[in-house]
């Protein structure tokens, strides 16, 4: 695991694709996958586009204690939180989202993300191995993996910013998924560290160019499509009939359009 310009150069590789196995849906999770903006500025591109962008964000991870406080990695984050449950978290991150079958999420390589006990055994063992793999001379897959395994990575509970404020929150209650993309593709840093975390609004636009590294669907693949409220339905149904679908496949997706004010009633 190299470190260059206090940036972790280590790529992603591309998931390897396995036989096809079957998928178990979950019974007590949701066999859904959302993905919540908190404007509709930010939904009606992903619409426009069937592509979602991922961007560079920042994760605090002073609790694994290897020596920085904070990181950035390019991802996607989704949460598979049953609809009956969805308030809080929709109070929370916005009242926007896209949602996706569970399987399909998993055929796209969307990883649910490992929560951290900082007083486990699984962190200490971690800390010490990145440690080593800091200081060896030689890169090897066994240092690509805790870098990548970091990527999956998240504590119990810990603080955000928010509006300018910092939120103590419990992380598990975000059952969050990550789409971390290969940007090797496009010659970026897989993460970038504190001191260049001021290069991440450069790094998000370089991605934005070019849709290698998007994360792409099909008007099939989209489970429901959520508003805030019933006066933006035209707006998204105006995006969707431009897309020039055929008229069976159009009128399916704006089927899927749910107005959350309306919905939680019923949950």
């Amino acid at each position: 695991m190299n470190q260059e310009n206090n940036k972790f150069v280590c790529p992603v590789d591309e998931a390897i694709e396995s036989k096809q196995h079957s998928y178990t849906p979950p019974i007590q999770s949701a066999d859904t996958l959302f993905h919540f903006v908190d404007k509709l500025e930010y939904l009606l591109p992903v619409i426009e586009q069937f592509a979602i962008i991922p961007r560079y964000c920042i994760e605090d991870i002073d609790y694994l204690q290897i020596g920085m406080n904070k990181i950035a990695y390019p991802m996607l984050c989704f949460c598979d939180i049953n609809l009956h449950k969805m308030q809080e978290h929709i109070s929370f991150y916005g009242g926007y989202g896209i949602a996706f079958s569970k399987k399909w999420g998993i055929d796209k390589g969307i990883q649910p993300v490992q929560y951290i006990n900082p007083k486990s055994i699984l962190k200490e063992d971690f800390r010490k191995a990145f440690q080593d793999s800091l200081n060896a001379e030689t890169e090897d897959s066994a240092q690509n993996f805790l870098l990548s395994q970091m990527f999956y990575l998240k504590a119990i509970d810990g603080t955000m910013e928010r509006d300018g404020e910092s939120v103590q929150k419990n992380f598990t209650d975000e059952c969050e998924w990550r789409f971390i993309p290969n940007v090797k593709l496009l010659e970026l840093p897989q993460a970038i560290t504190e001191e260049e975390i001021f290069s991440k609004n450069t790094l998000n636009k370089a991605m934005a160019l070019s849709n290698k590294c998007w994360l792409k669907f099909d008007a099939d693949d989209v489970k429901y499509i959520i508003l805030n409220s019933e006066d933006e339905f035209e707006k998204v149904a105006e995006v969707i009939k431009k897309k020039r679908l055929d008229a069976s496949k159009c009128d399916k997706l704006i089927s899927k359009i749910l107005i959350w004010s309306e919905v939680r009633r019923d949950l």
